[in-house]
């Protein structure tokens, strides 16, 4: 409501009307005034005059103006709407113990201020003791889905993070990790010999899906395929991909899994390395994606009685080949004993990598070429083994024994089958060197026979072939006289008959191993929920809890010695806070054995709003290895969890604080028993709950009070330290008393005795009564003191971590900080404020008739309200839509304010609609601005220029602070692109706007419901030059 305007008239009109009845009445002064007046009046001392006159009458009709402000506001002062005080933010504030120290205590009232500046003071609350409980692991866990959510890690990435998921799947969700471990030394090395490996399992509810993907150590993904029978009691997995990862440690595969889990390596709750034997070649899996391992469903988990591994190799060629003292190119063929073998010629085959693999069946293939002459030949196959060459079928018994199979007939090949294969079950070899080379060596050796023979010469008499001539060539007569020439003459007495050779050795075209092993592995774990153990028939297990969870881990370093008996207080940031109510959540220590329950002082009405909880640990806690980590362990159950409970903070070691400085008497002067008189307080603004003490003679009794005055002064009374016994026996009456003096609002309820005063807590000025009104305060010489608190109002929300200074510090306190935002701190009532919403909170007078009124009285409630609006929602209910006092871009009403605003108006409407009224915070509409503006400045302080007015778009379309008038956005108020490009051209900076897109729209508009407010959404604002 604009006031009446009793006196049009300023200082200009005054003049100017002066100056015309002058010249009126004072002609023969006037008629030597030039036509510049101006110029004249510093030399006339008439015209002086008659400015200062118009100027104390100006002034006189800007105060006759004000009269009815004056009354209005003096009205509503007498009908109860006072100046409220201002309110101090509120903060909690988490401390940090030096490693390696003892506990160590934080006094009530101690002061943390931000850094840099030191501008902003938080006090503590109470006292609390910092004690060495750092937290280690946050798990949240879900039993019924198998899942879990690392909430430490996403605290760390600054993300918020839910501790209870209700129905809907949230995104940080990762499955429990199962795992089933096997590991050998051999098994699975990878080698270019290994080509098939296959695992059969056999057991019960043995179902594929169970055993759908398959790694090596390295977590290297194997591609496979699964077979079973009908009753699902053997399943046979077919690796397509061979494992390919190097030897492993069971500490380093269990710190693999626990970072694939989605958590850093933790505690190594495996056994140490001389009991578990060399590193190992590991082949593990795990189930499909869709299958869960929970509780419901144990009996359908699989069991497992056994395993094997069949591994399979085929046309692998040999290391090396040799005839004993020189190397043989058997890939391009070779004769194996060479052109002429002899007895105990032996032909000798190396493949460090198969005849490694003992009890697995070996073939030797070999492409013979065959022989044309079928010689009589025994030959022994042998490998090197404990020191010597023994036999793979030199015996019955040893053919038995290695299950010995030759079907290349000797190696001289069957007639139109050149192929011809050697079969052995590998022995346990040793390497030994052959032709220089050491390695894993078989041979086989001519034992009898052979290929052939060698070619001979035979010396015969020379009389033997004379006879052999026939006599019709030469006489027997003359054949004795040529044989004596011969012998006698001619020195010759003998002859020479050569018989050639016979050998038809074989010959090895190409020669290849293949294998097949089944074997069974020689270590078996499992690895549930983040915890390795020993495998025992059921390869996954489900974690044992039977309901939501989430487990605190905390450093065990100095947790028994210091902590224990102790109370500790964790911090809460509720991001998603609710005024609703649901089942209580338990909470339970760990004692080594088992879980015990736990009490706890819980600030946070069951994880719905942000709080402290506080709690004594139990003496009976131990260490414990729970998921991999050795930690002191507590539980949070929540059987149903109704609501998604999201945190953006969890601190230990906290406590309450608020921005205020606390000042101990604070000597506001001396009463001169004048009447009405007034003081200023040293500090301000002031918070409510100040003492005011007035020192008195003992002799000035008490007088009757008003009853509010009594009753309100009795308790400051009685809280007071200062305040001395009136009826202590043996005082003197000129012995001086300290009396609590009680604020009022107005005067107009006192009577001439009653300590009274009214404060102006915005600019610390305190005044007394007049004698008839409010009793004058005694003389004396200081004896008007007060101790109060003083604030920053709504310069006190501060973001988080803007308070890590305590002053003074605390030895071994190493670090302090806010670890969620400021809030609640607001300024005192201003006169503006009263007058502008004092007609309609009259009108209300303090009952709900009226849709209309709801809005008036929620604002009524707390200072922290900057305004409200009531809507129908469904259901025949009201919501209440409460927009806080706070300079942040969308200002956030807590629970605890809405309980208080809901609670405010139920208490002044109708029985029927107490229950249907719902406060809520606002439904926020973002306003994204792009707008191109011309400027002169110059063109290296546009980007500046640019953020500045970035910035006065952020700030008018802040919900509380900004707007047309700077009174912010009322709820339903839209907003145009007229009053955006006003709010530009305000700017000094901005020569004209030259394009202006609001939500993506030339020159649009946004309209906003009822229950909207409008914010700032994505501002981009582009600056040319002249």
């Amino acid at each position: 409501m604009a006031d009446p305007v009793l006196d049009f008239r300023d200082f200009d009109t005054f003049y100017d009307q002066s100056v015309t009845l002058a010249k009126s009445y004072c002609q023969d002064w006037s008629r030597y005034w030039p036509e510049n007046l101006d110029a004249t009046v510093p030399l006339d001392p008439g015209l002086v005059m008659l400015k200062l006159f118009s100027l104390m009458a100006g002034y006189m009709a800007g105060m006759e103006n004000g009269v009815p402000h004056q009354r209005r506001l003096a009205l509503y002062q007498f009908l109860a709407q006072p100046l409220r005080s201002p309110v101090q933010a509120r903060a909690v504030l988490s401390f940090a113990l030096r490693q390696g120290q003892p506990p160590r205590l934080v006094p009530a009232e101690s002061a943390v201020v931000n850094s840099p500046g030191q501008s902003i003071r938080f006090q503590t609350d109470r006292d609390l003791m910092v004690i060495p409980a750092q937290i280690i692991a946050v798990l949240a866990l879900l039993p019924p889905q198998d899942q879990f959510v690392d909430v430490l890690g996403l605290l760390g990435a600054g993300q918020t993070a839910p501790l209870f998921v209700a129905t809907e799947t949230d995104p940080a969700e990762q499955p429990l990790p199962h795992w089933f471990l096997m590991g050998d030394s051999l098994l699975f090395k990878p080698d270019s010999a290994l080509q098939g490996l296959s695992v059969t399992l056999t057991g019960a509810q043995l179902y594929p899906e169970f055993f759908q993907q398959w790694t090596d150590g390295a977590l290297t993904p194997l591609k496979s395929t699964c077979e079973s029978n009908s009753e699902f009691t053997r399943l046979t997995i077919t690796l397509t991909e061979l494992p390919a990862a190097a030897p492993r440690s069971l500490a380093e595969v269990q710190a693999e899994l626990y970072g694939a889990g989605g958590l850093p390596p933790g505690q190594q709750d495996a056994p140490p390395d001389d009991e578990r034997g060399s590193p190992l070649y590991w082949l593990m899996v795990h189930p499909g994606p869709l299958m869960r391992v929970v509780k419901a469903l144990s009996r359908q988990l699989p069991v497992i009685t056994g395993a094997t591994c069949r591994l399979t190799g085929d046309g692998i060629g040999v290391d090396m080949a040799a005839d004993g003292t020189q190397q043989l190119d058997i890939a391009n063929g070779a004769y194996p004993f060479g052109q002429s073998p002899a007895l105990n010629d032996a032909f000798y085959l190396r493949s460090d990598s198969i005849f490694a693999r003992q009890g697995a069946m070996i073939t030797l293939t070999l492409t013979l070429q065959p022989v044309t002459i079928d010689y009589p030949v025994q030959l022994l196959w042998q490998y090197w083994g404990d020191g010597q060459w023994q036999s793979f079928n030199a015996s019955p018994t040893d053919c038995s024994q290695h299950q010995f199979r030759d079907d290349t007939n000797q190696l001289r090949g069957q007639s139109g089958q050149p192929v011809g294969t050697v079969q052995f079950l590998c022995p346990t070899m040793t390497p030994t060197t052959v032709a220089g080379e050491q390695g894993l060596w078989i041979r086989v050796v001519i034992a009898e026979g052979g290929y052939g023979a060698m070619g001979t010469i035979v010396t015969q008499p020379v009389s033997v072939v004379i006879n052999a001539v026939p006599d019709e060539i030469l006489l027997p007569e003359q054949k004795a006289a040529v044989s004596t020439y011969l012998n006698t003459v001619e020195g010759v007495n003998f002859s020479y008959t050569y018989t050639p050779s016979t050998y038809d050795p074989p010959f090895i075209v190409r020669a290849s191993l293949g294998y097949e092993y089944i074997a069974r592995p020689s270590q078996f774990w499992t690895y549930n929920n983040f915890t390795l153990t020993r495998f025992l028939f059921r390869p996954y297990k489900p974690v044992d809890l039977n309901c939501a969870s989430v487990l605190l881990g905390f450093d065990p370093a100095d947790f028994a010695q210091s902590c224990l008996g102790r109370t500790l207080t964790l911090f809460f940031d509720i991001a998603q806070e609710t005024t609703a109510t649901g089942p209580v959540p338990t909470w339970w220590s760990h004692d080594g054995e088992a879980w015990q329950p736990l009490s706890v002082d819980d600030g946070t009405d069951g994880l719905t709003r942000s709080g402290i909880v506080s709690f004594t640990l139990p003496t009976t806690m131990s260490a414990t290895v729970l998921f991999s980590q050795t930690a002191f362990w507590l539980r949070i159950d929540n059987s149903h969890p109704w609501r998604t409970v999201r945190i953006a903070a969890l601190a230990p070691n906290s406590v309450s604080a608020g921005n205020r400085t606390h000042v101990i008497d604070d000597v506001l002067g001396s009463s001169t028993e004048r009447p009405s008189q007034s003081f200023q307080f040293s500090y301000s603004p002031v918070l409510a709950g100040q003492v005011v003490t007035v020192t008195e003679p003992r002799s000035l009794a008490p007088v009757d009070q008003s009853a509010a005055v009594a009753e309100r002064s009795q308790a400051l009374f009685a809280a007071s330290s200062l305040a001395e016994d009136d009826s202590a026996q043996g005082a003197s009456d000129a012995q001086p008393v300290t009396r609590v003096w009680t604020m009022v609002e107005t005067f107009a309820y006192c009577g001439p005795g009653d300590r009274a005063y009214i404060l102006d807590s915005a600019n610390g000025l305190i005044t007394f009564g007049d004698g008839r009104n409010g009793m004058i305060p005694p003389g004396g010489h200081n004896n008007i003191v007060a101790t109060y608190d003083t604030t920053q109002g709504l310069a006190g929300n501060v973001p988080a971590g803007t308070l890590t200074v305590l002053k003074p510090s605390i030895a071994d306190i190493s670090a302090v900080t806010n670890p969620a935002p400021a809030r609640g701190g607001v300024d005192g009532d201003t006169v503006d404020h009263v007058d502008r919403t004092g007609p309609a909170v009259l009108k209300a007078n303090n009952r709900v008739v009226q849709l209309s009124d709801f809005g008036p009285l929620a604002a009524e409630a707390s200072p922290q309200v900057c305004r409200a609006r009531a809507t129908d929602s469904p259901g025949h209910g009201i919501r209440l839509s409460v927009l806080a006092q706070a300079a942040t871009p969308q200002p956030y009403a807590d629970p605890a304010l809405l309980t208080l605003v809901q609670t405010y108006v139920r208490q002044r409407c109708l029985a029927p609609l107490a229950g249907g009224i719902e406060a809520t915070n606002p439904d926020y509409r973002t306003v994204d601005v792009m707008a191109q503006v011309k400027s002169t400045c110059p063109s290296d302080q546009r980007n500046a220029v640019q953020d500045q007015l970035v910035q006065l778009l952020t700030d008018f379309l802040q919900p509380v602070l900004g707007g047309t008038d700077g009174e912010g956005w009322a709820f339903g108020e839209a907003v145009t692109a007229a009053a955006i490009d006003r709010a530009l051209r305000r700017s000094p900076l901005v020569e004209s706007v030259l394009a202006l897109t609001v939500d993506g729209r030339d020159n649009g508009s946004v309209v906003m419901t009822p229950t909207q407010v409008a914010a700032a959404g994505a501002i981009s604002v582009l600056v040319y030059g002249a």
